[in-house]
């Protein structure tokens, strides 16, 4: 009987978890160097020193780290150095016996300041295998886990996904100590809490948890826990898409539940509205949770630049969204049922440019926004020079030469360039994708029913997304459910001292379940106020 590959998956992990049981230090480092050098057997990174401690006593001992991963400065200078030349000169072992002289060894032979001790094997391994520096001592049935980390890592610099002209400049790393220290560098606050944990089977990937305590909803920070407890069985943990397809609400559903990002600014602003941000070591992008819609329309510099500005801005975005979604279908709609709406010597025109061209609005518009797709693609993938000379040429040249061959009227081109320039509008490319994806349906409904069809189509987007929740929060909110003293930072951008109110994501009050307590703002003059 051959068993079905989940069921043979599971097998193979119980098998796993047998032969992996916690395996105690022994007190002979032989075994214990034995143990793990069968363990990583043909693995030439792993490098295993042995040295002498002591002027006396002559206690064996081992240094286990991996080369690249260790800071060889680090253990040369402050391990092995301390341990051998200056632990010799002070002579300890004529005065010292016994356990008296591994204490010695952990609290005053070394002149390091991260360490740990460990009393299993297992824990040995996940030491020197995360980058630190394990010590075994002949006779001590315990180890230390020394904190060496110095692999090489990329330097901050301007995240290429969220280009800002006003703001500031650097964005995260794949680095995650160094990622939570550009936070914790901009927020100093006692309130700010970095939960560590690792996932993953194989690669026991380090994740933290981060959010401001007294701020953000306990029920929240209850719910990403849980999420992420379910997912430790599974064997890798990559790239933060990996966690957010696991813990997001609506999987099958277009529209992002999660939003991710690489800036450290915007990273302390959620934090202070009630956010929960999950990072991953190796990835410079973090997930935000909760997320609602509106929140992948605005952006960082709206915050930081005058109020008509920012607010013409996003609604110059918004503008950008319709476009993007709805110009295809309503043109196929208009030119293909509605023809009375369009004005005479418009109709005319398009009448005119449309003769001899063989094939309905629908195979237009959908050849044109494939070709478009196909062309963003190939750009996307190729270096970076070569793929904006590859969108603008190739766009110009296929263009040209559709309207030239008659296979496309040139009012289509006109359309198709004004869809592409407004996706382009949006700040964040996780939405972009999805609202791409939605205007073929809008153009099939178009095609079918005219104008009732596009209608029925942003009918049922709509009602979709008020269905949606992310954590257990209505995804169109503050628009669904409606709350008008929110609406300040969704139409418009309203001053910064109406926008200070008490976070969104706070806990429900007692009276009724799912209703939210009244947020104070900070007036002109310092008072406060209720809304």
């Amino acid at each position: 009987m051959v068993k079905k590959p989940g069921k043979l998956l599971r097998d193979l992990k119980k098998q796993d978890k047998t032969k992996t049981d916690v395996q105690p230090i022994s007190t002979s480092l032989e075994k214990n160097l034995e143990y793990i050098k069968n363990v990583f057997t043909n693995c030439s990174d792993i490098i295993f020193r042995e040295f002498i401690v002591g002027y006396k006593t002559q206690i064996k001992a081992a240094l286990i780290y991996v080369d690249g991963l260790a800071d060889k400065v680090s253990i040369h200078d402050y391990i092995i150095k301390s341990l051998t030349l200056e632990a010799r000169a002070s002579k300890p072992d004529e005065e010292l016996q016994g356990e008296d002289i591994y204490k010695w060894i952990e609290n005053a032979a070394m002149s390091i300041a991260e360490k740990k001790q460990v009393e299993n094997l297992d824990d040995v391994m996940s030491g020197f295998l995360s980058g630190d520096t394990t010590l075994l001592i002949d006779g001590w049935s315990k180890a230390l886990v020394i904190g060496t980390k110095g692999w090489a890592s990329r330097g901050i610099s301007e995240p290429d996904s969220e280009v800002v002209i006003r703001g500031p400049r650097e964005g995260f790393t794949e680095t995650i100590r160094i990622n939570t220290s550009m936070v914790r560098r901009r927020l100093h606050s006692n309130k700010l809490k970095i939960e560590a944990r690792k996932i993953g089977t194989y690669t026991q990937t380090d994740v933290a948890i981060l959010y401001m305590d007294g701020i953000v909803n306990s029920e929240i920070i209850k719910k990403v826990h849980k999420r992420l407890d379910s997912i430790n069985e599974v064997d890798s943990i990559l790239e933060t898409g990996c966690i957010e397809q696991y813990i997001e609400d609506h999987p099958y559903s277009p529209f992002p539940q999660v939003q991710y990002t690489e800036r450290p600014d915007k990273v302390v602003a959620y934090l202070l509205e009630g956010r929960v941000i999950i990072m991953v070591d190796g990835s410079p992008n973090c997930l935000i949770v909760p997320t609602v819609f509106i929140q992948f329309l605005q952006s960082p510099e709206d915050y930081y630049s005058r109020i008509l500005m920012s607010t013409a801005l996003r609604w110059v975005r918004f503008i950008g969204v319709f476009t993007a979604v709805t110009l295809p279908a309503l043109y196929i709609a208009v030119t293909t049922f509605h023809q009375e709406m369009i004005p005479t010597n418009l109709a005319l025109s398009i009448s005119g440019a449309r003769e001899g061209v063989p094939f309905p609005a629908f195979v237009e518009a959908l050849a044109m926004e494939v070709s478009l797709e196909l062309l963003r693609e190939a750009s996307v993938r190729l270096p970076g020079a070569i793929g904006s000379t590859l969108g603008i040429v190739g766009a110009l040249i296929v263009g040209q030469a559709a309207v030239e061959a008659k296979l496309v009227a040139p009012q289509m081109v006109i359309v198709v360039a004004l869809t592409a320039i407004g996706s382009y509008t949006l700040p964040s490319f996780a939405a972009s994708i999805p609202l791409r994806l939605i205007r073929f349906p809008l153009m099939i409904l178009g095609a079918i029913f005219g104008l009732y069809g596009v209608m029925l189509g942003w009918i049922a987007t709509l009602v979709h997304m008020i269905s949606l929740k992310s954590f257990g929060y209505p995804y169109l909110e503050p628009l669904a459910p409606l709350r008008i003293s929110e609406l300040k930072d969704v139409l418009i951008r309203a001053p910064r001292w109406q926008m200070m109110t008490a976070p969104q994501f706070r806990k429900p009050t007692e009276k009724a379940p799912g209703t939210f307590l009244e947020r104070p703002y900070i007036t002109k003059d310092g008072g406060e106020k209720n809304k």
